[in-house]
């Protein structure tokens, strides 16, 4: 591997120097789409460019004497006589575009799927298949993305981490999941999923990153988009309203958003336990109504051209309100009948709530791009949490009853305060950057709960027992990473260092538990292009994968006597190495990947054979390796019909860590295609189809079995486009069903999950406000301020 990095930068550098620099208006804005031309001393053109989003360009070429010319719509800006002996730095240029400008507005439709060094960019916002629905919806329809009930991965790989405009969600998997459906899919810009992040972000994210880029005010413009959603499920229903406003004059800039939801879902759980007596049928339909609310305000105020500051306020507000009834059919193997019945009914009511502010300042040092920002976070999550069951357990011949109920009232508050700084330093040999964190998380459970057992009586009284529960985290984290950029090669290297402390107080039993570590991660990132459509590329990333909050949390909840779920205090982080080689050519990405997944933990259910007891709790409890292969194919060559189809397939060895269960050896696969077709010459009549399929799978103790999803949308715009109308179909065959069986503690159990995905969705937007706007597409305000890659 290193002979053959070595042979790439040896190819790479070669008597070639470097031109670059940046064009800005008169009043310091970078004007996006220049074309940059070297010409030769007789006037021939030999090389040209285009200025990107932020007006940078970069040009190599040979040694000599030329002229630099920049023109707009064939009017020439700037020009300039140059000597080229070495590197020449530009740069900032500034020009006068207000003839250029004044009546042209730029139109540039971005690729729907953008490969950049270190990550996948998917352009939600030209796609029609999540209109009107949410973020979590959007991130079904992400390439590379799997999102199953609530958890969310890259497919064939383990769970992520979720970002937002680059800020990540400290949230367990239920609560992320609310949160994400409080976002509109029409607030979301883009979706970068990272497999390998640079040495900038968090190193929490065992496969890597998802940050969800929520859309941005445009240069001197305001917008104003409201919508309206009704969404039918086979037994409840859901209506939404939303609302993003954009405003961005002089050196104003803001964003905002306030979305509500209303509505029900119902989800089916079915099992089947072989105890080595008996055998266990459990039914289970949860029944959730639920209300979200979720708003954003962002600003972000140019005080000088070298210094601008701002502030980002999200607020997700929920309340559910649930019932859980539950039925087990007990038989003996030489019966059909049951002998036994138990019915048990769960009720529960929730009010989690997000609050979470960030305030940064942006720095300029020069001209050239060296910058520091600061950015300082807070956020709190509570939910008060109630779960009161009851039932019964009846035994037909000879008849007997007994009776059980119970209580489990949990009031948790988690809070977070970081503080960042980020150096960027751009040089001629490469650009440079630099910086830290540190982060406190306090998390604090305060916990009452009775369980009565099986008892011969009806329970009137519930007298509760009291249980504290508290969580302590601390990281600092130290990086530097480096990017350079040749003729056809370009490396992203860096090093992260984070020290970790972390302490658990168990209340009741006046257990302290500490754990104190410092770890390394490095990464790499190569992009290599011998040709304008062929780029290879290899990536290197050590992650860590840290338990969140609800996942240490000791506190049981009972669905019924035989069947509890509960958290684990002393789950320690698990570390993941990822590497991939990539190779692209026009629209075909093909990729080979191998991952090394040491201490993994995950949800098992642990069956007692003598008690018929079956406990859902976390362990850490394999060590995982994946041979992979996957590809992503882009079709465009019609204008009327795009579409983009992903296909992957690996094998998964697990060798199990202290549990008593055999890890499952095996492959894993998954068939994806998402297609845009334009149905009349107006291009106001558009039609989507999705279709994903996972054939075969394994992953850990488990065994995965056949689940597909079918849906079509269709989206009429009127009103010059400015009104959007769309009709959705979703899960049209009621086929996207979890099925998995295992073997623990020598007792096979097998599962069928549904979890309410099939639905009819109908939804209006409509968008107004103004377009003046000088470069369309142009990235201002918070996007640019608070990107962390770099790139």
């Amino acid at each position: 591997m290193f002979l053959f990095i070595a042979f790439m930068l040896s190819t790479a550098i070669v008597a070639q120097v470097k031109i670059s620099g940046k064009v800005v208006t008169i009043e310091n804005n970078p004007v996006e789409y220049a074309e940059v031309i070297l010409f030769s001393d007789k006037s021939v053109p030999l090389i040209n460019s285009l200025t990107n989003e932020k007006g940078e360009f970069n040009i190599e070429y040979q040694k000599g004497i030329y002229k630099l010319e920049i023109r707009q719509f064939k009017e020439i800006l700037y020009t300039k006589n140059i000597e080229l002996n070495s590197d020449f730095e530009a740069g900032n240029i500034p020009v006068n575009t207000t003839n250029t400008l004044e009546t042209v507005v730029i139109s540039k439709k971005k690729e729907l799927i953008e490969r950049k060094v270190d990550r996948l960019v998917f352009n939600l916002e030209n796609t029609i298949s999540a209109v009107g629905g949410d973020a979590l919806e959007a991130l079904k329809i992400t390439p590379g993305v799997q999102v199953r009930n609530e958890n969310i991965t890259i497919v064939g790989k383990q769970a992520i981490r979720v970002l937002i405009d680059d800020k990540m969600l400290e949230l367990g998997e239920e609560d992320l999941a609310n949160f994400l459906r409080s976002i509109p899919a029409d607030n979301i810009k883009n979706i970068e999923v990272i497999t390998t992040p640079p040495a900038k972000y968090d190193a929490a994210g065992g496969s890597g990153l998802i940050n969800i880029k929520l859309k941005k005010s445009q240069k001197d413009a305001w917008s104003l988009t409201l919508g309206s959603t009704y969404l039918h499920r086979s037994k409840d229903d859901e209506g939404s309203v939303t609302s993003n406003f954009m405003y961005n004059k002089n050196k104003l800039s803001l964003n905002s958003s306030l979305n509500y939801r209303n509505g029900g879902e119902s989800f089916d759980y079915q099992d089947y336990i072989y105890f080595s007596d008996e055998f266990w049928n459990t039914k289970q339909t949860f029944n959730r109504d639920y209300k979200r609310l979720n708003g954003v305000l962002g600003i972000q105020y140019a005080a000088t051209s070298k210094w601008a500051f701002g502030f980002q306020y999200i607020t997700n507000l929920n309340k559910t309100k649930a019932n859980r009834p539950a039925g087990s059919f007990v038989y003996e193997y030489h019966n059909d009948v049951p002998f036994k019945n138990i019915t048990a009914a769960t009720n529960s009511n929730q009010k989690p709530d997000f609050q979470s502010i960030n305030f940064f300042n942006e720095i300029k040092l020069d001209s050239i791009g060296k910058k520091i920002i600061l950015n300082l976070d807070y956020f709190n999550f509570s939910n008060n949490d109630s779960r009161p069951y009851r039932g019964t357990s009846e035994i037909r011949d000879p008849y007997d009853i007994q009776y059980f109920k119970g209580i489990n009232n949990n009031m948790q508050s988690t809070n977070n305060y970081s503080a960042k700084i980020d150096l960027e330093l751009p040089a001629k040999f490469a650009d440079w950057s630099t910086g830290g964190k540190i982060s406190v998380s306090n998390t604090e459970n305060n916990i009452a709960s009775f369980n009565s057992g099986l008892v011969d009586n009806p329970v009137t009284d519930m007298p509760q027992i009291s249980h504290r529960f508290d969580y302590d985290e601390y990281v600092q984290a130290l990086y530097f990473s480096a990017n350079k950029k040749f003729k056809n090669l370009e490396v992203q290297a860096g090093l992260r260092m984070e020290a970790t402390q972390t302490k658990s107080h168990d209340g009741n039993l006046n257990a302290v538990v500490n754990n104190d570590y410092i770890k390394l991660f490095p990464t790499i990132n190569l992009s290599y292009s011998p040709a304008e459509n062929s780029t290879y590329r290899f990536s290197y990333g050590k992650r860590i994968g840290r338990p969140n909050f609800s996942e240490l949390n000791p506190n049981i909840t009972y669905v019924t006597p035989f069947l509890s779920v509960e958290g684990n205090p002393v789950l320690r982080p698990y570390f993941v190495d990822n590497f991939e080689l990539i190779y692209s050519y026009k629209k075909l990405e093909s990729k080979l990947y191998y991952s090394i997944e040491n201490n993994m933990y995950n949800q098992i259910g642990l069956p007692d054979d003598n008690t018929s007891v079956v406990r859902l709790t976390n362990r850490n409890m394999f060590n995982i390796k994946r041979y992979g292969i996957s590809e992503l194919y882009v079709f465009d060559t019609f204008s009327w019909w795009s579409s983009y189809t992903t296909f992957v397939l690996n094998y998964l060895t697990a060798e199990t860590i202290n549990i008593p269960a055999n890890g499952v050896d095996g492959f894993y696969s998954n068939f994806s295609t998402n297609n845009d077709f334009v149905l009349n010459k107006e291009k106001t009549v558009l039609l989507n189809f999705n279709f994903q399929c996972m054939p075969v799978g394994t992953y850990g103790v488990n065994r995965l079995d056949l689940s597909s999803s079918t849906s079509l949308s269709a989206q009429y715009l009127l009103l010059n486009k400015d009104l959007k109308i769309t009709l959705k179909a979703n899960d049209i065959f009621k086929t996207d069903k979890m099925r998995f069986n295992s073997t623990v503690n020598g007792i096979y159990r097998d599962s069928n999950y549904y979890f309410d995905t099939q639905y009819l969705q109908l939804s209006f937007n409509y968008k107004l406000g103004s377009n003046k706007v000088s470069v369309a597409k142009r990235r201002t305000g918070n996007e640019e301020e608070r990107v962390r890659t770099g790139v």
